[in-house]
């Protein structure tokens, strides 16, 4: 049986047809882009909400408080609530203050924590090569709603930390969620860092 061309009708419908498929297509955006369009100039601080998911609590224990990006490899999470803690991350250490002590602890003790703080200071100063270097990047969506997932590179790492997972927008990082193995998980909900970002700390 002869196959017969189709029609100039038919033509035109596939034309109309792939053209709105286009332009319902939303494009994905680029982890570099992305990381440009969303880095942080220190000094800069901004506002969190912060749920930690754990099979042992009857419900998430939610913290509040603010980050702050103070230099380049200086970090520092200070709660508000429920308790009162300051966390102060620089060069190889993390000193913690609760209660009027303070706890110096070698960051070399937790190559996971490592690599998550790591991954947080990559993200704030847009260097998608030191991010690249620690994790598997999968980027989905648009440069107005975009999810990077993140998962470790190293086995070791791996054994402890499953996932990361950041959200954002075209302006800026709006949550972090960091999968832990034996179904823990914590989600950081982080302000609007054009408002709070050049707050002096």
């Amino acid at each position: 049986m002869e196959r017969v061309p189709p029609g100039p009708a038919s033509c035109r419908f596939a034309i109309v047809a792939l053209l709105l498929l286009i332009s319902a297509t939303t494009w994905p955006a680029e982890l570099g882009a992305i990381l440009e369009n969303t880095a942080v100039e220190p000094p800069a601080r901004v506002s969190f909400r912060e749920e930690r998911h754990n099979p042992i609590f009857k419900e998430p224990m939610v913290l509040t408080g603010h980050l702050e990006y103070m230099e380049s490899g200086v970090l520092r999470k200070t709660i508000d609530t429920p308790f009162a803690e300051d966390i102060l991350v620089e060069a190889d250490h993390v000193i913690v203050w609760r209660d009027d002590k303070a706890q110096k602890l070698p960051l070399n003790r937790s190559r996971a924590l490592q690599v998550i703080l790591g991954a947080i200071e990559a993200v704030l100063a847009g260097d998608q090569e030191r991010l690249e270097a620690s994790f598997r990047c999968e980027l989905s969506g648009g440069e107005d709603a975009w999810t990077l997932q993140m998962t470790p590179l190293s086995r070791s790492v791996e054994k402890r930390v499953s996932a990361l997972e950041i959200t954002g927008n075209s302006r800026a990082v709006t949550s972090i969620r960091v999968d832990l193995r034996d179904d823990e998980w914590h989600l950081m909900s982080i302000g609007d860092t054009q408002d709070d970002s050049h707050e002096e700390p």
